[in-house]
């Protein structure tokens, strides 16, 4: 990979200078020392460790200026918290728009539409998006018509909670243009009565032909809501993200950190349909700032449970569908060629067993030049690996990229399509042992941002909200310094950074996540995790969250 280019301080939060951390649990996340009295900060780094004593004699300089004490009073310090899969920008937009996570019925879901467009000008554009059929009596897809009586003087286009299907009213459909003789695209289907006319579901890369349509934001836009977004983010302990968006969210970052307001460090995986444009400037995986780093190319093989698309080997349960690959193994074994050739890792999107199966064999085939290269490919989601595909990804050095509150959030659904399968699904146990590299992160905002949440799902197989509820499939489940691990090195491992953060070290970048319990101690019940508080947030020496 490429050298990363320092781009300078960024001018946010409470810059601590000159600083000993000490009077709480200091944890490396090493094996060798895992735990210690007091870390010494300065310029953004980590520079000594030690005891109390020890630091401030270190930093205290030769005319007797003595380093700010930071006294934890018992709160524990770890090393910061990364999210290793987000859609930042989509969530910053969604905090402004309809929000249907979670509403239990088509007819609720439309009453909230109705309410937003009679908010709205007539003609403006209704945004929104967290729908989930499968939360509603009977199941079915919602309709166009549905829309049209709760919107009928405005376009309204709402994403599913997946994210691999939109729904459209009739005036959407008419402004992009699609009709009972607009085939469906490669890749993508536009969902069709028994009569062929457009229900105003697409699914997949059919959604392009609404989003070509749907009114945009400004970049002035996008970046106070991306700001919003990253706010949230640090409040939640994070200081970094890997990010899955495109165009509209790098340029968004760019400005952030331009502005000195970007108090996150961001890894973006840019659409694989820019690997042409990379390919041609030269720009390598790994160029950029400490604060925004291109890290490589993302793609996808599939779709999601939710919506019926991921690709599996067999059918789902009680139908004869597949679900619907969105890229022919082939063409994906040819651009991880390419992507190699332009020193560009590869993050793609793979759910159903399948589609991972073709992720896996398209990585195995360019595995000479891969290592070659010094490059770390990725799976998104791995949510359904077929048992032997499991023992490939330790074997080929394939990052999992996983979401750990996906499985108690997606465990009646899966039950429902998958069946028995689902005892291999979501398996992080299985992954670990067989010498996989954990990389966890939320898919916000398909689901929480809260990293939190994330280490109970991880370690009890259990929703947060829904604590009282069994464990699904426990023997998958993992222990809460491997969760933790897969928050912060198997995070900072996955792009290639675990020489600037992921342990707490000399040397490494000074930043922590600081937490109202230590969750690594003897004894700590998981079950306790749901009291657990984000107490301050430090990225690079500078307090973006809370008061230390």
């Amino acid at each position: 990979m490429a050298e990363s280019v320092d781009t300078g301080r960024p001018a946010f939060g409470q810059p601590l200078g000159r600083a000993v951390f000490f009077g709480g649990p200091i944890r490396t996340l090493r094996p060798d020392r895992p735990l210690l009295e007091a870390v010494g900060v300065a310029g953004g780094r980590i520079v000594c460790t030690g005891s109390r004593a020890e630091v401030q004699s270190r930093l205290t300089t030769g005319d007797g200026r003595r380093p700010r004490p930071v006294d934890l009073k018992g709160l524990a310090l770890f090393p910061g918290l990364v999210d290793a899969h987000t859609h930042l920008g989509s969530y910053g937009l969604r905090l402004d728009w309809v929000d249907l996570d979670g509403v239990a019925s088509l007819e609720e879901a439309c009453g909230i539409v109705a309410r937003a467009a009679a908010g709205a000008a007539p003609g403006k554009w209704v945004r929104g998006g967290g729908w989930n059929k499968n939360l509603w009596a009977g199941g079915r897809l919602p309709t166009r018509a549905d829309l049209d009586r709760a919107a009928p003087g405005n376009p309204v286009a709402l994403s599913s909670k997946d994210g691999h299907a939109l729904w459209l009213n009739s005036e959407a459909l008419r402004r992009a243009g699609i009709t009972r003789d607009t085939p469906d695209p490669p890749g993508g289907e536009i969902v069709r009565d028994r009569s062929g006319e457009p229900t105003g579901i697409l699914k997949e890369k059919a959604m392009d032909l609404g989003y070509r349509v749907v009114e945009q934001p400004s970049p002035e836009e996008y970046a106070a809501s991306l700001e919003r977004a990253v706010k949230l983010a640090n409040a939640h302990g994070l200081v970094g993200v890997h990010d899955m968006e495109g165009r509209s969210s790098f340029r968004a970052c760019q400005a952030l950190a331009a502005a000195g307001r970007l108090s996150l460090r961001v890894w973006m995986y840019l659409p694989a349909e820019h690997l042409a444009s990379l390919e041609d400037v030269g720009l390598e995986g790994g160029f950029g700032g400490l604060y925004l780093t291109v890290a490589g190319v993302k793609v996808f093989l599939d779709g999601a449970l939710g919506s019926q698309t991921a690709d599996l080997l067999r059918p789902y349960e009680g139908s004869r569908g597949h679900g619907l690959p969105t890229m022919e193994a082939e063409a994906f074994t040819d651009l991880v060629a390419r992507a190699v050739r332009a020193g560009l890792p590869v993050a793609v999107h793979a759910i159903g067993d399948r589609a991972n199966r073709k992720a896996l064999d398209a990585f195995e085939a360019n595995l000479g030049a891969t290592r070659a290269a010094r490059l770390r490919h990725r799976i998104e989601h791995a949510q359904l690996v077929h048992p032997d595909d499991v023992p490939r990804f330790g074997r080929l050095g394939v990052v999992a990229s996983m979401q750990p509150i996906h499985a108690p959030s997606d465990k009646d659904m899966a039950e429902r399509y998958w069946g028995a399968r689902c005892a291999d699904a979501y398996a992080w146990r299985a992954l670990a042992d067989a010498g996989a590299e954990l990389a966890f992160g939320s898919d916000v905002p398909v689901e929480t941002l809260d990293p939190i949440q994330g280490l109970y799902a991880a370690v009890t197989r259990k929703h947060p909200l829904d604590p009282e509820r069994g464990p699904w499939y426990p023997e998958q489940a993992l222990t809460l310094p491997e969760a933790l691990w897969a928050y912060t090195g198997g995070a900072a491992r996955a792009v290639g950074a675990e020489r600037e953060m992921g342990t707490i070290e000399v040397g490494k970048r000074a930043d922590f996540t600081v937490l109202s319990d230590d969750v690594l101690a003897d004894g700590f019940d998981p079950e306790a995790l749901l009291r657990v508080r984000v107490v301050a947030t430090v990225v690079d020496g500078s307090v973006v969250h809370g008061d230390l």
